[in-house]
């Protein structure tokens, strides 16, 4: 029988009918992955017919390779070793002076300046601290691994220098010596030991991040 609804037959068809197609937000954006220009990384979950639950970002390839913490803390670390380069020329000039005798009176006697530890010491410590700011100035393998070899021997020197500095200390203080040159003595051989520990510290850490920056540029 004809119904006086008119609005009853579209009503049926409309359930028979398929709906009209409608892309996918993952084909739209498996189709930007592939046009675009840079890649993209996806994180989260993909359903059909549903929005995509999670985050897109762009990543760069070159910045993701670089050694940000090299390049950000070895030219601090850097400076620093040719401050302390510095002062162990200075600090061991004044030791040095400090063992000269005059009047027939025993002064300091210092085995760290007798054996040049402040000198080839702080040579080591400013070449090493100069070669780790030529990586970061110009960026190159061969300077890194470079950087990554004095610090290494720096680290040597310390070694030996610190043995030397706490001999100084324990060998003088005899009643024939003068009591100001010894105590000015003391405290130049504290301070250089003092900054010879800073230096070894400086030299574990820059070793790190140069073994860290070479094994990333050879990924």
């Amino acid at each position: 029988m004809p119904t006086t609804q008119p609005n009853v037959h579209e009503n049926i068809n409309s359930l028979f009918l398929p709906p009209p197609y409608q892309p996918s937000s993952s084909s739209i954006v498996l189709n930007q992955f592939q046009n675009g220009p840079q890649p993209f990384v996806i994180s989260g979950i993909f359903t059909n017919g549903q929005p995509i639950q999670g985050n897109i970002q762009t990543v760069d390839p070159i910045v993701g390779t670089k050694s940000r913490s090299f390049t950000t803390e070895a030219k601090t670390l850097g400076a620093m070793q040719i401050t302390i380069g510095l002062f162990h020329f200075g600090l061991g000039i004044v030791l040095g002076l400090l063992c000269i005798n005059y009047l027939n009176v025993m002064t300091f006697w210092s085995l760290a300046f007798f054996t040049g530890y402040p000198f080839w010491g702080g040579l080591s410590f400013i070449i090493t601290g100069a070669l780790s700011v030529a990586a970061i100035n110009q960026p190159n393998l061969c300077l890194i691994r470079g950087s990554l070899g004095m610090n290494i021997m720096s680290a040597i020197f310390v070694f030996f220098g610190v043995i030397f500095l706490l001999i100084d200390e324990g060998i003088n203080g005899t009643y024939q010596q003068d009591f100001w040159a010894v105590l000015s003595g003391r405290g130049i051989s504290a301070l250089l030991a003092i900054f010879s520990v800073v230096e070894f510290i400086i030299n574990c850490i820059t070793v790190h991040l140069a073994k860290q920056a070479i094994r990333t540029s050879e990924l």
